[in-house]
This record gives structure tokens, C-alpha cells and sequence, in this order.
């Protein structure tokens, strides 16, 4: 038995290492992670400061985006499929236009647009 550990160990530091994809190749799977939107695929590939630069926009996204907020409207069409919720924002006097559709009859958030007003 420890025969057979001793040769496995050899083996594996005989072993050459295996090749390091081309930039192409890395480039390749970067894209084909972008087009099935696999964020996480796409980190794999991408450096460590872009993704650090992309976890710093979506801090910087909960900063603007208002605290509390109130429902100004509610307009569902005709068929109950897509909605459109007026909001208003406090402390900060910001208006939002968010549009939702259900998918599997659940509501889903399409679009949250908010701008000063």
C-alpha cells in the first residue's frame, strides 16, 4: 500500500503541468460567459480590480438610490401582465418609474429608472 502511494506521488511530480490557455482561448470563455449573461463565469475570467471595480458601481448604486420611497401610481394594464409603479422618494425629492411584468405568474421588476425632479 504505501508502495503504491509513494509511486502515485511520483507520477504526479513527473508529471509536466498542464498548459495554460492562449489569451484567445481566455478571451473565448469570457465572451461565451458574457452572452449566457453568467456573471459569475465572467468573473472567473475577468481580473480581481475589475470585478472589484464592478462590486464598487453597485455600491455606489444602493448609495443613490433613495431610502424610503412612497407609491405616488399604479397603473396595471389590461390582462394584468405589466405594470407601472410611480414612485416618490424621501428624504430626497426623487421621482421613480418602475415597470414590472410577470413571468410565471410572479411579478418581476423589468426597469427602475429614478431621476430628480
Amino acid at each position: 500500500m504505501l508502495r503504491a502511494v509513494v509511486l502515485a506521488i511520483g507520477v504526479a511530480i513527473a508529471a509536466p503541468a498542464q498548459p495554460q490557455d492562449e489569451p484567445e482561448a481566455v478571451y473565448a470563455k469570457f465572451h461565451r460567459a458574457g452572452l449566457a449573461a453568467d456573471y459569475d463565469a465572467m468573473l472567473k475570467y475577468g481580473t480581481a480590480a475589475k470585478a472589484r471595480e464592478r462590486k464598487e458601481f453597485l455600491q455606489v448604486l444602493a448609495r443613490l438610490l433613495p431610502r424610503h420611497y412612497s407609491v405616488v401610481e399604479k397603473i396595471v394594464e389590461e390582462g394584468g401582465t405589466r405594470a407601472l409603479l410611480r414612485l416618490r422618494g424621501a428624504p430626497e425629492a426623487v421621482s421613480g418609474a418602475i415597470t414590472l411584468v410577470k413571468e410565471k405568474g410572479e411579478w418581476k421588476v423589468d426597469e427602475a429608472n429614478w431621476g430628480e425632479r
